[in-house]
C-alpha cells in the first residue's frame, strides 16, 4: 500500500522525485534508487502498452525513442525529432540542388551515408548503443535496422515513398519509383541493391529467397525486430533485468491486437 501511495504521489508531484534523489541517509539511498528506477521502468511499460495499442499504425519513431529510454532516461522524443527534422531540412536543400541528377531516394541515401558518413559499426557490432536511436544519431553509426530507420524517418519527412524491408539477417531500405523500387544497404554506406543482390544476402543466411522479403515491413514487425536484437545482446551480457523487460515488450507485440489496424 505504501509503495502504491508513494508512486501516486510521484505522479502527482514531480518535484518529489528530485527530493527523493537528493536524500542522503546512507541506509535509504540504495532502496530509494531501486524504487525510483522500478517506478521509471513501470512508467515506460505503460507507455509501451499505449504504443502497441496503435496496432498496424504503431509510431515506430516514438517506439525507438521509448526503447532507447530504457538505457537513457532523460531522452525525449522531441529532442530526437528535432535532430531528424534538421537532417530532413538539410537533405531537402541537397535534393533541390541535385534535382534531376538521380532519383530522390538515391540522393537521400548518398547524403546520409556518404556525405554525413552514417555507417555500419563493423568494429563493435554488438554494442547496444548501435540500437539506441539517440546514440545512432550522435555517433552516426549503428546496425542495419537502426541506420535504415534513419533513412525512412528522414525520407518520410521529405514525403518520399520510403520503407524498410526486413531481409532475413539484414535489414534494408527501399524507395518506390515509377518502374520498380530502389533498395539500399544502409549498413554499407547506402549501396544500391538489385533484387539479385538481395537474394544473395538472404542465401548467405542459409534461407531460400522469397519475393515477399522485399515488401515493406509493417512497423509493429520492425519494432519487434528491434527489440529482439537488443534481447539477444543483453542475453549475451546476462543482463537479467533488461532481458526480462524486453521479453515482456516482445510478447505484447505478439498479441493479436498488436497487428490490428
Amino acid at each position: 500500500m505504501a509503495r502504491a501511495q508513494l508512486q501516486a504521489a510521484l505522479t502527482a508531484t514531480p518535484a518529489l522525485h528530485t527530493l527523493l534523489e537528493s536524500f542522503k541517509d546512507s541506509e535509504l539511498v540504495d532502496p530509494i534508487k531501486i524504487f525510483l528506477e522500478e517506478w521509471r521502468l513501470e512508467g515506460l511499460d505503460h507507455e509501451f502498452v499505449g504504443l502497441v495499442a496503435q496496432g498496424a499504425k504503431l509510431d515506430l519513431e516514438r517506439g525507438a525513442v521509448l526503447l532507447a529510454r530504457l538505457a537513457y532516461p532523460k531522452l525525449t522524443h522531441e529532442a530526437t525529432a528535432h535532430i531528424l527534422d534538421r537532417l530532413a531540412e538539410d537533405a531537402a536543400a541537397q535534393l533541390k540542388t541535385t534535382e534531376g541528377t538521380a532519383h530522390p531516394g538515391a540522393i537521400l541515401a548518398r547524403y546520409l551515408y556518404q556525405d554525413l558518413d552514417f555507417r555500419g559499426n563493423e568494429s563493435n557490432y554488438y554494442d547496444p548503443d548501435n540500437s539506441y536511436i539517440n546514440r545512432v544519431l550522435e555517433r552516426r553509426t549503428g546496425i542495419p535496422i537502426s541506420l535504415s530507420c534513419v533513412y525512412v524517418w528522414v525520407g518520410t519527412r521529405l514525403k518520399l515513398p520510403v520503407f524498410g524491408a526486413g531481409l532475413p539477417g539484414h535489414f534494408i531500405t527501399g524507395c518506390r519509383t515509377h518502374d520498380r523500387p530502389l533498395y539500399f544497404d544502409a549498413f554499407n554506406r547506402g549501396r544500391i541493391l538489385t533484387p539479385t543482390d538481395c537474394a544473395r544476402i538472404v542465401h548467405r543466411s542459409g534461407i531460400e529467397f522469397q519475393d515477399r522479403f522485399l515488401a515493406p515491413m509493417p512497423t509493429p514487425q520492425i519494432m519487434a525486430r528491434m527489440i529482439v536484437n537488443l534481447m539477444n545482446l543483453y542475453t549475451e551480457r546476462n543482463d537479467q533485468m533488461m532481458m526480462q523487460r524486453l521479453s515482456q515488450w516482445s510478447a505484447l507485440l505478439q498479441e493479436p491486437s498488436a497487428s490490428s489496424s
